[in-house]
């Protein structure tokens, strides 16, 4: 018969781990592994009875760690034991559980691939505030987005006013069907990447996180709106671009992310951006890739002079402005914003019409049909800040992009590197972002 503590131990027990069920968190230990406290006055601690191996003994304690395959009943029901608990798992502080994550250095740099430790967003620290929101929504204005990507799919937006596969414009926007986004290379409702560029994007800004799959994006909960103007080529039309701009704003985007750039001033372009301003969208924007000032060479759209827009340079796991591997990096895209030009040798830069420098280089990220590759530009750096953005739109909700916009651009981490090369001097900081910290390194 059970001893009247070993009850009380398991009906203490069960309340434990009902708590833990209420509060909706998911407690990891180590399978068959327990942590035993012996009663006072126990001398033989033999674990024969009960089917169990001694895996180590902490006597200043009173305490051991057992290994049993066949559930923690015996070790419960021995009148010799005080407590049993199991052997929980640890993380550091807003460490995600996916396999990848410490492949990613731009969110959390431990030297891990040769770089400066810390040179990162301190993005684990961040995450000790906020993982994201559903109720964020960040468009992903690029080549597409594999909405089936099982590190993406549970973040990607549904239009909630659109009833799919009716045949029916029923939000009356002009696009039919348009349950998940659009596609404006081939003005239909499928926004399929074709490329890659646009999936890498999203994944850096919204890859599920602490799912145990592959890698975790800045924020590990966000709606990402996949709306495709570059076609398989990484390119696309000024007509095209304009029109997802238009569709991101109209739809409440709060930020758009855009990874791409060239030609010319454009000032439909610049009405578009100023339009989604209007809106209250953020419009992140990448500073190029060819190593150049952008304020001596125009680069656009990152140099368009509007209240929303944040121009981004790209920095290595140094933290110093990054310079390119030529043909390194990945499958090139085309886009003049992919870090993959021929040619091209490092992140673009200005004293004025940059704003500051995320990571860049090496940066580990998804790719359609469930991949993840590496890509480098400031292609790369510009979803960082996106989903930066992210963060601090779910931590203020009733903020303004402007006042998002500020806090991102006044709690960077000030690099001697990076002034006088950008405008704040220094590289995007998620937790400062949040808490509104400022410092120098």
């Amino acid at each position: 018969m059970k001893s009247r503590w070993s009850l009380l131990l398991i009906v203490l027990l069960g309340l434990v781990f009902s708590a833990q069920v209420q509060q909706g968190k998911k407690i990891e230990s180590v399978p068959g592994e327990f942590i035993v406290k012996w009663r006072p006055g126990v001398t033989d601690t033999s674990v024969s009875a009960m089917s169990a191996s001694t895996v180590a003994v902490f006597p200043e304690i009173g305490v051991a760690l057992l290994r049993q395959d066949v559930g923690i009943q015996a070790i419960q029901s021995d009148p010799r034991v005080e407590y049993v608990e199991p052997n929980y798992i640890y993380r550091a502080s807003g460490t995600p559980n996916d396999p990848r994550f410490n492949e990613l250095w731009g969110m959390n740099n431990t030297g891990q691939t040769g770089g400066a430790t810390d040179a990162d967003i301190d993005a684990p620290e961040a995450w000790d505030t906020q993982t994201g929101s559903e109720s964020t929504l960040i468009a992903v204005i690029d080549t597409g987005v594999d909405y089936n990507h099982p590190d993406l799919a549970a973040n990607i937006w549904t239009n909630p006013t659109e009833i799919p596969n009716n045949g029916i414009d029923d939000d009356n926007n002009n696009y039919i069907d348009d349950t998940r986004g659009w596609d404006f290379v081939n003005d239909d409702n499928d926004p399929f990447d074709d490329n890659l560029h646009g999936t890498h994007v999203a994944g850096t800004i919204g890859a599920v996180g602490n799912n145990g799959v592959g890698v975790a994006g800045v924020n590990w909960r966000v709606k990402i709106m996949p709306l495709k103007f570059l076609g398989s080529d990484g390119s696309g039309t000024l007509a095209d671009a304009i029109s997802a701009i238009l569709y991101a704003a109209n739809n409440e985007a709060q930020v758009m992310n855009n990874s791409w750039g060239g030609g010319g001033f454009s000032q439909a372009l610049l009405d578009a951006i100023e339009y989604a301003d209007s809106k209250g969208a953020l419009f992140v924007a990448a500073a190029g890739n060819d190593g150049t000032d952008n304020d001596q060479s125009a680069n656009y759209p990152s140099n368009y002079d509007a209240p929303n827009v944040i121009a981004v340079a790209a920095i290595d796991h140094t933290g110093n402005l990054a310079v390119w591997d030529l043909g390194g990096g990945g499958g090139g895209c085309g886009c003049q914003g992919c870090g993959n030009v021929v040619g091209a040798p490092g992140s673009n830069f200005g004293a004025t019409m940059v704003d500051l420098a995320a990571p860049g280089k090496k940066i580990l990220s998804t790719t359609p049909n469930n991949g993840y590759t590496e890509l480098q530009g400031t292609s790369m750096a510009t979803p960082h800040v996106a989903g930066v953005a992210g963060l601090v739109f779910s931590q203020f909700p009733g903020w303004t992009h402007v006042q998002v916009k500020e806090r991102l651009l006044s709690t960077v981490d000030v690099s001697p590197g990076l002034q006088g090369k950008m405008v704040t001097g220094g590289r995007l900081n998620a937790q400062r972002a949040l808490s509104g910290t400022t410092a120098a390194d």
